[in-house]
Parts: structure tokens; sequence; C-alpha cells
């Protein structure tokens, strides 16, 4: 008997099993019919045995193509989630950080740090040189405009990275900028200057 016809068969025996316990639900959406599931329903242990050794499988199993492609590029999605997420984690991402990038819980994150191995510090977060500010500042003109963006969100990893400085004190800065800029005063045409 081959693999195939085991695991279909398999499948067979448990649809008996359901039927026999009352669920119909998954037989109809196997597509079974109701004279079908009668027949099925009314199966001696002899009939069910003969369908078991039978090298002949009457079901049929399908790959549905689209699907399988599909979530296969859900997987590949979600491990770069994932493994940005930890990266995160692992440059000092707080829990605010993380969850207005991940939507992650205080909880969640506390736990993906356990399983990591981080441990969080506690108090406020650092804040970065006036060195370290500069060259985030450099990074952040040359790539990036939007801060909620994941191109934002690398070039603060990255430069977090680069300069061994917490990620929350790089999004921090950028964000302190990002808000100074829209509350600065704009001078109208024909008028000089506005201080503030």
């Amino acid at each position: 008997m081959s693999q195939i016809s085991q695991v279909t068969n398999a499948l067979l025996t448990q649809l008996v099993m359901e039927l026999k316990s009352g669920y119909l639900r998954r037989c109809e959406s196997l597509g079974l019919m109701d004279e079908e599931m009668r027949m099925l329903h009314s199966l001696t242990v002899e009939d069910l045995h003969y369908l078991m050794n039978s090298p002949v499988s009457v079901l049929t199993l399908r790959i549905h193509h689209e699907n399988f492609a599909l979530m296969l590029q859900q997987a590949r999605r979600e491990q770069k989630r994932l493994q940005r997420l930890d990266q995160a984690l692992m440059l000092g991402g707080s829990i605010e950080l993380m969850q207005h990038y991940f939507g992650l819980t205080s909880v969640e994150v506390s736990s993906r740090r356990r399983m990591l191995g981080i441990e969080a510090r506690q108090g406020r977060c650092l804040m970065l040189a006036d060195k370290e500010s500069a060259e985030v500042w450099r990074l952040w003109k040359t790539h990036v405009t939007d801060l909620d963006s994941a191109d934002g969100l690398d070039v603060m990893m990255q430069a977090a990275e680069q300069l061994a400085v917490s990620l929350t004190a790089v999004w921090n800065a950028v964000r302190g900028w990002i808000e100074d800029e829209k509350n600065t005063v704009k001078p109208e045409v024909g008028q000089g200057r506005q201080d503030r």
C-alpha cells in the first residue's frame, strides 16, 4: 500500500468516526454528499477493515498551487518580520517602540526578551551624545522621511548597531526632530524669519 493510500484511508477512518459522533460539517467541507455520508455511517468494522487495507484509494489529494505559493510567501514575510523584531529587541527596543512597530503587548515583549536572554534595563533610556546624534541625523536625512515606515525602522536599527547605542535612544531622538519640525513656525512669504 502506498503512503498516499495510507494517508487517505486514515482520513477516511477519521471521517467515519466523526460521522458516528454526529459531526457532519467536516465531511460536508470535503465534498461528501448526503448519500455518501449515510454509506460511511453504516460501514461495519469489516467494511472499514477492507477499505483501510485496499491498495485503491477512495480519496484524492491535491495541492492548491496558488494557495501553497501564497502561504510560502507569507511564511517568508513572517520569518523576516520575526528576525527584524528580534534584532530590534537585541538593540534595546523599548516596550513602546515594539508596540508601535510590531503591535506587541508588554507581556509579549517581556516573553520574547526572556526567550532571547535579554535583560531589560530599568529606568529611562540614555540620550544620544552630540556626536552620536549628528551621525544618526546624517543617516536619517540621507535615507528616510517616514518615521513609521519599515525603512525608517531599518535605518534606526542600522544606526543603533553602528554606533553601539540603544535603538530606543535613536528612536527618541528621531521622534524629537520630527516633532520639532512640525512645531517650527514657517515665515510667510515677504516676512523675515520669526524667532521662537
